[in-house]
């Protein structure tokens, strides 16, 4: 068994594929990894997981895809792509407490359609109608997250092996 890479600790795409390597030995190691990676090289992933260059976000998707971590995309767009400033990482959490985030959301969009609906009604959006355009903007973005938390969810158990 390789040793454990002590300077990419803490590197997410790292981690990301350590916690796949725990259902697919392959990828305890860069040589392995690369073979799900399509045009990766092993130097390029060292740099990746050594934080010495950034992937660029092709390669995110195809670490996502073969250490089945949807999650990946979502901390990528947030963290480190420089046009995902309204994207939110997505926190790990059971698939029963994404469910329990989703169901509550569902108030929240009616809420927001309501007041929405209330601004568009007569054409006019007056001052104080506009200073509840960021408000309904914020709920909105939290609407977004709970959705891509549960379409992560889905994906993450569309991808497990089927129990028999």
């Amino acid at each position: 068994m390789p040793r454990q890479a002590t300077k990419a600790a803490g590197n997410r795409y790292f981690e990301a594929r350590m916690r796949a390597a725990k259902y697919n030995e392959r990828l305890l190691t860069r040589a392995g990894a690369v073979e799900y990676l399509p045009g990766v090289t092993e130097d390029s992933l060292k740099k990746y997981e050594l934080d010495i260059t950034r992937p660029p976000n092709v390669v995110v998707a195809l670490m996502a895809d073969a250490y089945n971590e949807p999650e990946l995309r979502a901390w990528y767009c947030s963290r480190e792509c420089p046009l995902g400033r309204d994207c939110r990482e997505i926190p790990e959490m059971p698939p029963e407490r994404v469910l329990i985030r989703l169901q509550n959301a569902k108030s929240g969009v009616d809420a927001v359609a309501a007041i929405f609906s209330e601004i568009l009604d007569d054409g006019i959006v007056d001052e104080g109608e506009a200073k509840q355009l960021p408000e309904l903007r914020d709920e909105l973005l939290e609407i977004r997250r709970r959705m891509d938390e549960a379409l992560t969810a889905l994906e993450k158990l569309q991808n497990r092996p089927i129990a028999e």
